[in-house]
């Protein structure tokens, strides 16, 4: 299922990324989170829960019966609200038998 720490620490990683790279964390843009299932109903059944918490899903078929979830929603990429959502995100994945891929958003520069 994979760790959230490692996922907590690319937080802070990319953030320092964005900053060198003139990125206005502070302006909300698209933020794509990504997951992988080894079962597509457990996909289906995680997008749901995902929608239900303002996120839009995508959920595809991999092979025969394993699903990818791509869930996107409008936010800052500050440490803070990366964070949060990784929480979020990754609960409703682990929850549902998935592996969190992690997320990205483009660069905004102001």
């Amino acid at each position: 299922m994979g760790d959230i720490q490692s996922h907590l620490t690319c937080n802070v990683e990319q953030f320092s990324q964005r900053i060198k790279m003139r990125d206005d964390v502070d302006v909300a843009r698209e933020v794509e989170h990504f997951a992988d299932f080894a079962a597509i109903k457990d996909a289906r059944s995680a997008g749901a829960a995902l929608e239900k918490l303002g996120y839009s899903v995508t959920v595809a078929r991999r092979r025969l019966f394993r699903g990818t979830v791509r869930a996107a929603k409008l936010a800052t990429v500050d440490v803070e609200t990366a964070d949060r959502m990784v929480h979020e995100v990754f609960a409703v994945v682990a929850a549902h038998h998935g592996d969190y891929d992690g997320w990205g958003a483009p660069i905004i520069q102001g």
